[in-house]
């Protein structure tokens, strides 16, 4: 029986919902039962467990006894006091779990009495012990009976809830077993339902479908008759009567489209007609309106055939016009080449010739060859179709038209050209005879201006003759006049060539003397820079040993605090003798031009809170008053060298404080009346300086009191390099002193170094960057804690396995922390709960989780807080963070160190992601970094110990290649070795922050240079991190990276194991040999010191022959430390012959220098150093260079 589309849709449809609620049904009584047993068997489970801690209690409780009663001491009580009441909760516990048992209810109560007997008797022996009696032997065998007892009983009660236990498993399995085959069955049931009735329903729906599209075929078909008959009848009322339609059927519409076709072409015809006439009417109207004026033969010719060509489309045209001489001639031509323009034809001659003297239009179709041609840009063609039509004038022959086309004539063109010829032939006529009446005018006018010009040219001529007379005598007077003013001249020009002689001669010899003095005081300027380089080597030579030395000592735990403060003191007095040192060489720079600044946007605001800050403790050492008074139009920045301005505006308040006993000192901030200049004043209330000294102040190593006996110490270079930096940046120093009233210096200093617009923008960029970071700074140092302290939430804590999966939440939201816990443990993780900042701390450092979901508003600690601690802390720094809160701190989340940051509140969907990115960094795949390092040993270096610690590294020398790199290839951080931050390398960290996709990705710069404030500001704009190198910087790069990239130890080990070709930062340098070439034993002396503090075999040289001879006798040294200036063979000299040995070509050598001179570290290198470090010598670069060089031969 066909049964119909709905009939077989209800009842597929039904049948599939009475198996689908029958299969839900069985589901959920197994469910439920399934459910029920796994309850009963987590009951069975603690209850075991509450016996078990019942007798464990209990045996506590008889340790501590045993302890008291033999040595008497009350420390053994502590497991025995509150043994009752955790007893008795036991108790309590496992009664309320086993209130259906009747056996277990009537072993419990058993249990208790048993259990209180023996307390009671471990009570009364305590007792015994504390009267100082004998406890009896009969108190401890009671004890023994009891304890047997209470074994007995528990080992029953375990026995009996086993074999429950084991039943409601059995139970439980057969529940487990039972369902799936019931679910898998309905399933299978209703698929084979659910296809049979699809497959009905399916054929009925296609024939359907295939009977409408047949209608829908039909119907088309006869809208699109109807619309082309529609657009037919559209195309004939506007004008169109050549369309026609071809519909051959024989219905209705196909007679219809008969008629239309024979309407269509009897239109047709009769508009055919009316166009040809009002055609030819208007061609006749145009060539007319072009003959009309005043025009010569050949402009009208020229005009009459760009009518005729332009209203025939033609493409060459030619008119030949019959002369007086009886031939035509060429009067004008259209796109006629210039040889084939015959200027005469005679009648009769050609086709032209023909034609007129037959006076019959004539036409050739069909040319295969004539010399006739088309010209265009591109080339040449010939006409298919030439026309010649005589002209006449009431019968009488005027001339010949010759037209050319590419196409042919039709017969309403050539009847259009038959009727203007006589048109054609008056007008040439009028222009013939106005042509010949110009000539007889031009004629008559011709003569009358020849006659005028002879008489006027007569009258010239005797004018001229009168005048040239006059001329010629005042012409002779002047060559007399003139001759004797030469004469004069030639003698005054031959006195002064002498006297220019004897000039240029003097200038001559004045110019060598001032190239000589010029060359002299180069030589002195350069004798001047040697003599403080050398200067300096001698001054930081033996500085080097006493900074060593004393640092060793300092750092000596053994020495007493006594000798430790001694060494303090020398290292002190050591680094402000090295500031002297770089003053000398400031001054030296600066006076050779060498000296560098660094411009840049500086607060004016911030320099007076600096220097308020730095001096408020000295004037209030001396009683002094310190006054800092800032003008109120003076504007927030300027555009100077910060440093360098700091350092004038210090040495002149530390003058004013050094010279002020009493009174106060003043530093006032203005500006001149052109708004243009800030001028800083310090003003003091000291022993001012007298009128004649005021000239020597400023100059260096001059002081006005410069005896022995002075009272103020000093080397006199303050106010010279003060002087000195003011002209650098564009200003000047005024001194105005009285002597015994004090002193007033004046520091005048342009707003705008220089003028460089682009540089402004830049400096404005930066700040506005700068404000935005402190504002996050600001809003991050805010602390987020909240008042209001939750409840604790119900969790995992008391379920934790050794090997449990556990995840931490800090969140002060229940409702939303309970969410959290229940998708926690979906993921198969057990979950912990904080509802306070102190207790996840508490709670981090307990249970070690693998990740910790955390909020920012908590009560107590707030978020920041937090996880300032757990990072800070090694054993919870490697923990993967994931912080979620409602306020919108993504970037500072991740600059803290978190995985990753959400909004709140958190959708569902978003839980996901969340354990999916805490999943991801808790992988156990190696993390990769990419270094971006010009020095291919520094870059390999640092990639070795990076390998350590199982981090995969990447090696780029530039910043494009880091960016090629970073694109190509998935990076976790980056570390920039940065050697002297400048306009490249803050470009380099820019460029990756800008790169689209590595907005978030982690940059740790490494610098071998101590950082200013502004340049530390500036880079931390990109970076994330900056280290210093030390002896101990790599081990803070490790740390810095396994921030950013959630290194996390396994469970269990205590230290990583290393493979065997690596090697630790303390095995690098063991037992490695160095040899030190230094011509001062002060030197050998304490680096062999530090060196061996290291495990490291010293040799020694003093000069560069022994050096050799040295390295000779061991071969098998590991690195060199080469002191440059050394008598006999220097450094350079040393290292350039050792580079000569084959076998020393790879042998790393460390130049030393005192010199701080620019160039110096090219020159080590090019004489074939390895490396550059600089006197004095620091320890920790020092370890850390040799780290770099020696990392390969563990």
């Amino acid at each position: 029986m066909q049964l119909s589309l709905k009939t077989n849709l209800r009842l597929g449809l039904g049948l599939s919902l009475i198996l689908l609620i029958l299969s839900s049904l069985a589901s959920y009584v197994s469910i439920n039962n399934l459910i029920k047993n796994a309850e009963l068997v987590s009951q069975s489970n603690e209850i075991m467990n509450g016996l078990d801690n019942a007798i464990s209690t209990l045996k506590d409780a008889e340790t501590g006894q045993r302890g008291y009663l033999l040595t008497g001491n009350k420390v053994f009580l502590e497991p025995y006091i509150g043994a009752s009441e955790r007893v008795n909760a036991l108790y309590n516990t496992i009664k309320e779990k086993t209130l259906e048992n009747v056996f277990h209810q009537k072993k419990i109560d058993e249990l208790k009495e048993i259990l209180d007997s023996r307390l009671n008797i471990i009570e009364k022996t305590i007792k015994v012990k504390e009267n100082g009696a004998t406890v009896s032997e009969g108190y401890l065998l009671d004890g023994k009976v009891y304890m047997d007892k209470v074994r007995q009983i528990i080992n029953d009660m375990q026995t009996e809830e086993r074999r429950l236990l084991a039943a409601r498993t059995t139970e439980l399995n057969a529940f487990a077993g039972y369902t799936p085959v019931l679910i898998v069955f309905a399933a299978l049931l209703s698929l084979l339902i659910t296809l049979f009735f699809y497959r009905k329903v399916s054929k009925d729906f296609n024939q359907r479908i295939k009977l409408q599209k047949e209608l829908q075929d039909a119907n088309e078909e006869t809208a699109n008759r109807i619309q082309i008959i529609q657009t037919i009848a559209a195309q004939i009322s506007k004008g169109d009567y050549s369309i026609r339609m071809d519909d051959e059927s024989k219905d209705s519409l196909g007679s219809l489209a008969g008629s239309l076709n024979a309407m269509a072409e009897s239109l047709h015809y009769s508009f055919n007609l009316l166009e040809d006439k009002e055609w030819l009417q208007t061609g006749v109207a145009k060539l007319n309106d072009k003959m009309v004026g005043e025009k010569d033969l050949p402009t009208l010719a020229n005009d009459m055939l760009d009518l005729l060509v332009e209203h025939t489309k033609s493409h060459v045209a030619a008119l030949y016009v019959l002369d007086e001489d009886k031939y035509l001639h060429l009067t004008g031509s259209y796109a006629l080449e210039r040889h084939l323009k015959e200027p005469v034809v005679a009648l009769g001659e050609g086709l032209i010739g023909q034609c007129l003297e037959s006076r019959e239009l004539m036409v050739l179709e069909g040319i295969e060859a004539t010399d006739l041609t088309i010209s265009y840009a591109s080339g040449q063609t010939k006409p298919k179709t030439i026309v010649a039509f005589p002209i006449l004038r009431d019968g009488l022959m005027v001339g010949v038209i010759e037209l050319g086309t590419l196409n042919t004539y039709p017969p309403r063109k050539l009847e259009f050209l038959r009727s203007v010829s006589n048109n054609i032939g008056v007008a040439i006529h009028v222009a013939q005879n106005r042509k010949k009446l110009q000539e007889f005018l031009e004629e008559t006018q011709a003569q009358a201006e020849e006659l005028q010009a002879q008489h006027t040219e007569l009258e010239g001529l005797n004018a001229e003759l009168e005048a040239q007379t006059q001329k010629i005598q005042a012409s002779e007077e002047e060559l007399r006049v003139q001759q004797e003013e030469l004469l004069h001249t030639n003698q005054e020009l031959e006195e002064r060539s002498s006297l220019l002689e004897e000039k240029n001669q003097t200038i001559q010899e004045r110019n060598i003397e001032i190239q000589q003095k010029a060359e002299q005081l180069e030589l002195s300027t350069k004798y001047k820079s040697e003599f403080l380089a050398n200067m300096s080597h001698e001054l930081r030579t033996p500085l080097n040993s006493i900074l060593l030395l004393s640092k060793l000592m300092a750092d000596n735990e053994e020495l007493a605090k006594e000798y430790t403060e001694y060494a303090e003191v020398i290292q002190s007095s050591g680094q402000g003798l090295l500031t002297l040192i770089d003053e000398i060489l400031d001054l030296s720079k600066i006076e050779a031009g060498k000296m560098k600044l660094e411009i840049e946007e500086v607060n004016i605001d911030a320099i007076a809170r600096n220097l308020r800050a730095l001096f408020n403790p000295i004037a209030k050492d001396k009683n002094l008053n310190f006054e800092i008074n800032i003008a109120d139009n003076l504007p927030k920045t300027m555009v100077t060298d910060k440093m360098r301005l700091d350092q004038i505006l210090k040495n002149l308040l530390s003058n004013a404080f050094k010279f002020t006993a009493k009174g106060k000192v003043s530093l006032s901030l203005a500006t001149d009346r052109s708004y243009k200049t800030i001028i800083f004043k310090v003003k003091d209330t000291g022993i001012g300086i007298a009128e004649d000294k005021l000239s020597l102040v400023f100059q260096a190593f001059q002081q006005a009191d410069g005896t022995t006996r002075r009272k103020f110490g000093g080397t006199g270079l303050g106010l010279s390099i003060s002087k000195e930096l003011a002209k650098l940046l564009g200003g000047e120093i005024k001194l105005k002193s009285t002597e015994g009233l004090g002193s007033e210096f004046t520091l005048s200093i342009p707003i705008n170094y220089g003028d460089n617009a682009e540089y402004l923008e830049q400096q404005n960029q930066f700040e506005l960057e700068q404000a935005v970071l402190a504002e996050k700074a600001k809003e991050l140092n805010e602390r987020f804690t909240v008042n209001h302290i939750p409840n604790d939430i119900e969790d995992d804590r008391n379920n934790i396995l050794p090997d449990d999966k556990v995840i931490l939440i800090i969140e002060d939201d229940t409702a939303f922390a309970k969410t959290l816990l229940d998708f926690t443990r979906k993921r198969n993780y057990k979950g912990i709960v904080a509802v306070r900042g102190d207790a996840g701390i508490e709670m981090a450092n307990a249970f070690n989780p693998l990740a910790i979901l955390l909020d920012i508003q908590l009560p107590i600690k707030d978020g920041w807080e937090v996880m300032e601690e757990l990072k800070a802390n090694p054993n919870t720094r490697p923990i993967p963070v994931h912080i979620m809160s409602s306020l919108a701190v993504k970037k500072e989340s991740l600059l803290k160190g978190a995985v990753d940051f959400i909004n709140k509140p958190v959708a569902l969907e978003h839980m996901k992601q969340i354990f999916e990115k805490l999943e991801e960094a808790l992988s156990r795949h190696p993390k990769k970094v990419l270094i971006v390092e010009e020095n291919e040993q520094h870059a390999k270096a640092l990639s070795y110990f990076l390998s350590n610690s199982n981090i995969q590294t990447l090696v780029v020398r530039n910043v494009n290649e880091s960016i090629d790199a970073l694109q190509q290839k998935e990076v976790d951080c980056v570390i920039l070795d940065m050697g002297v931050p400048d306009k490249t390398a803050y470009q380099t960290l820019e460029t990756i922050k800008k790169s689209n996709g590595l907005e978030n990705l982690p940059i740790i710069v490494f610098t071998g240079k101590s950082l200013s404030k502004g340049e530390e500001s500036r880079i931390k704009q990109y970076a994330d991190s900056i280290v210093i190198k030390t002896a101990h910087s790599y081990q803070r790069i490790l740390d810095e990276a396994g921030l950013f990239l959630h290194l996390i130890e396994e469970k269990g080990k205590q230290s990583k194991e290393i493979p065997e070709h690596l090697g630790g930062l303390h095995q690098v340098l063991k037992n490695k040999t160095v040899l030190v070439a230094d011509d001062d034993v002060r030197n050998i002396f304490s680096l062999t010191k530090a060196l061996e503090q290291h495990n490291m075999r010293v040799l020694s040289a003093t000069d560069g022959k022994e050096a050799l001879r040295v390295l000779e006798e061991n071969p098998k040294v590991d690195v060199v430390l080469m002191d440059m200036m050394m008598p006999e063979l220097d450094g350079y000299q040393t290292t350039s012959t050792i580079r000569e040995m084959p076998k020393y070509k790879q042998l790393p050598i460390l130049a030393v220098t005192a010199k701080a001179m620019m160039g110096d570290r090219e020159k080590c290198i090019a004489a074939g150093a390895s490396d550059y470090i600089s006197k004095p010598v620091d320890i920790d670069q020092l370890i850390s260079l040799l780290r770099v060089w020696l990392y390969d031969k563990v």
